[in-house]
């Protein structure tokens, strides 16, 4: 008998499904706000999104021995202090939902979408209203994973050119050209448009400096997707202040939510939206998928899919 506890909403025909091929198993789901130290001890597969898992958590979880985390993200897991405990994670299903957003947010951008609700709104008919290409523009990629793969693809649809920016800089379907992170200097001035979709790990907290950014051009569109903390907020209103690129849009903040009297929404030269590139119908059904999968494997750990270096943080 293992005992599952998750704060994921399954939806029934999950639990069904968990109760029907894994009779051994017990399943119970409690919100974050009601767990008590009893369900903490009782559990043994923990379903979490990531964020309700704290430090002094570790020593209530006595028999915890795997982690669902169904995010890709594992920004508050204090990781070093869970080396005793497998952990997976839902890395693959933002994808399809992710690469739908950031087209879109660039489509919106440049053809002015938004300008021409507006119109439409106050009944007015621009005369000789035009609208910009993405055709032909040179389209940089932070991160070369399963999500960065398949939106360079779609955008290579519209004719861009895409580089992409990974460890190592090894080549990756999907990409014209990929390039070492530390090589981003070198390069990203040759770029029109550049998303950001790296995780937050030591070595990213606070990658992009003003200097980066310097190194832009100055009709540049800047993109994230990725985690808030890649840069701070003083380097985002320096650059944004300063015009140092043409536009930033940006879907992860260090605060969220934004306050309303947060300076960023003063700026109209940044498009803000609610950390929503991922959130579709899709998500849950995705993600308990891998679940499923990994349940599966649950004597043989080492088969399950997106297994976590605990000592890397990915």
């Amino acid at each position: 008998m293992k005992n599952i506890l998750s704060t994921v909403n399954l939806k029934p025909h999950m639990i069904e499904y968990i109760n029907e091929h894994h009779p051994d198993m017990e399943y119970r789901f409690s919100k974050t706000r009601d767990l008590t130290e009893a369900d903490k001890e009782w559990c043994e597969i923990f379903v979490t999104y990531g964020s309700n898992f704290d430090r002094e958590d570790v020593d209530l979880y006595k028999n915890l021995e795997w982690m669902m985390v169904m995010s890709a993200g594992l920004d508050d897991l204090p990781l070093d202090a869970l080396e005793h405990v497998h952990i997976t994670n839902a890395k693959g299903i933002h994808k399809i939902q992710m690469t739908e957003y950031t087209v879109g947010l660039l489509l919106d951008f440049h053809k002015d979408f938004h300008q021409l609700k507006v119109d439409q709104e106050n009944a007015h008919w621009r005369k000789n209203a035009r609208t910009e290409e993405i055709y032909e523009k040179t389209v940089h990629i932070l991160g070369t994973g399963s999500i960065g793969a398949h939106l360079a693809k779609v955008l290579q649809a519209f004719g861009t050119q895409v580089a992409g920016y990974n460890t190592t800089g090894h080549a990756v379907e999907g990409f014209h050209h990929t390039y070492a992170i530390s090589a981003l200097e070198d390069h990203i001035g040759e770029a029109d448009i550049v998303i950001n979709i790296l995780p937050s790990t030591d070595k990213t907290r606070g990658l992009l400096d003003a200097d980066f950014f310097g190194r832009m051009k100055e009709t540049a569109v800047f993109v994230n997707i990725g985690r808030g903390d890649i840069m701070t907020d003083e380097t985002i209103s320096h650059v944004l202040e300063a015009g140092m690129i043409r536009h930033m849009i940006l879907d992860v903040f260090n605060q969220e939510p934004l306050p309303a009297d947060h300076i960023f929404y003063t700026y109209d030269n940044l498009t803000i939206t609610p950390h929503a590139s991922s959130k579709t119908e899709g998500y849950l059904k995705r993600g308990f998928e891998i679940f499923a999968h990994n349940l599966q494997y649950m004597e043989e750990k080492e088969s399950m899919m997106n297994i976590i270096d605990n000592s890397r943080g990915y």
